[in-house]
């Protein structure tokens, strides 16, 4: 009699669950049975989000149907309510109880307005809000409110309007208020350098090293120097861990993880993506975190795998308006940017299993594509 398969549950229906499914199937082939546990179908587009107030357009989500033709899973729709560890189950938001043998919580974060009176960029929803922007004024602030965020959509937005008001005529007033000691500084010194280089030629304020405090009528506040005179302040969210009940986490929600995704002292949960406690929130590091976390599982379900430690290698495709720019670094370089993307294919989301994907089926990557004139 064939043993009962181990049962694989994922919480969560971003790029980071989505990577993970693909990985285990790649490694663990059939070993295991994998459930997504998700709010929804499909995976919504957020990578490309901020080329949408620009007049373009952005593909079609990934159905998840086509994603279980190439890497087989069970879809229970809802969300994670809590965790029962001593009882290996996991209960959604309507009460049902999942058994699991494995975990692996990849529920992401909530943004939170990080400035009253600011627009919030949190994603597509938040586009047409900077659409109406653009169309009342040309003087705009992009502010980064923590320096270890995801700060490269707010660079991609300040960018994009540059061109888009000259393309229309107008002289733009931009300016980026970073609490970064330098621009875009997680990725190394040259390439940071670079961009402060695009900035300068796209007439650019920068102020690094600041954190606004507050929104007025015309001002920017900020902390230890003078305010700066603005229309329209655009902020990235603020993000809080999803604090699972059941699971530990720290004061903000999240949940602390070790070098192969697992949640200490909890056997048999794993934890990636935006819902840990790695400071830095990106798609791409999720997928990393996602493939680092599968390898462990495949090899518990006694597949012929070696699991790897955690070592991010950031990858940024930074959208101008034009031409893109590819940044890249690893620990062991200073960073660099690029005119060619240095990595294969070369998707916003640049996930192992998922990006290769996406190249094989055109019609469900994720990224901008410009409106037929």
């Amino acid at each position: 009699m064939n043993p009962t398969p181990p049962h694989v549950l994922i919480a969560g229906g971003g790029v980071a669950a989505v990577e993970a499914v693909a990985a285990l199937r790649s490694l663990a082939g059939r070993i295991p049975r994998i459930t997504m546990l998700a709010p929804e179908d499909e995976l919504s587009e957020r990578a490309a989000s901020v080329a949408a107030p620009f007049g373009f357009g952005t593909r079609s989500p990934l159905p998840f149907d086509a994603i279980r033709k190439h890497a087989p899973f069970e879809l229970h729709r809802g969300t994670l309510a809590r965790v029962e560890p001593d009882a290996h189950v996991a209960v959604d938001g309507t009460g049902a109880a999942i058994r699991y043998d494995k975990l692996l919580v990849a529920v992401g974060a909530t943004p939170r307005p990080a400035h009253d009176g600011a627009i919030t960029f949190a994603g597509p929803k938040d586009a047409p809000a900077v659409t109406r922007a653009l169309e009342a004024t040309a003087r705009l602030a992009f502010v980064l409110p923590t320096p270890s965020g995801w700060a490269l959509p707010a660079y991609e937005l300040a960018i994009m309007a540059a061109v888009e008001l000259r393309d229309r005529g107008r002289e733009p007033e931009i300016m980026i208020v970073t609490a970064e000691p330098a621009p875009l500084w997680v990725f190394g010194e040259q390439a940071s350098a670079a961009v402060a280089e695009l900035l300068r030629e796209r007439g650019i304020a920068l102020h690094t090293g600041v954190r606004a405090t507050a929104v007025r009528p015309g001002l920017l506040e900020l902390t230890g120097v003078p305010p700066l005179e603005t229309d329209c302040v655009i902020a990235l969210p603020e993000l809080t861990g999803p604090a699972v009940p059941g699971l530990p986490h720290g004061p903000h929600g999240f949940i602390p993880v070790d070098a192969h995704g697992r949640v200490p002292d909890v056997p048999d949960v794993f934890a990636v993506g935006d819902a840990t406690t790695f400071p830095l929130k990106q798609g791409g590091l999720a997928t990393q975190q996602a493939d680092v976390a599968a390898a462990a599982i495949a090899a518990a379900a006694g597949a012929a795998v070696q699991a790897e430690r955690y070592r991010p290698v950031l990858r940024a495709m930074l959208l101008t308006g034009e031409r893109p720019r590819y940044l890249r670094h690893a620990p062991t370089d200073r960073g660099q940017a690029f005119d060619e993307a240095p990595w294969w294919p070369p998707h916003k989301i640049s996930g192992r299993e998922l990006a290769p994907y996406l190249t094989a089926h055109p019609e469900l990557r994720l990224e901008p594509v410009h409106p037929m004139p």
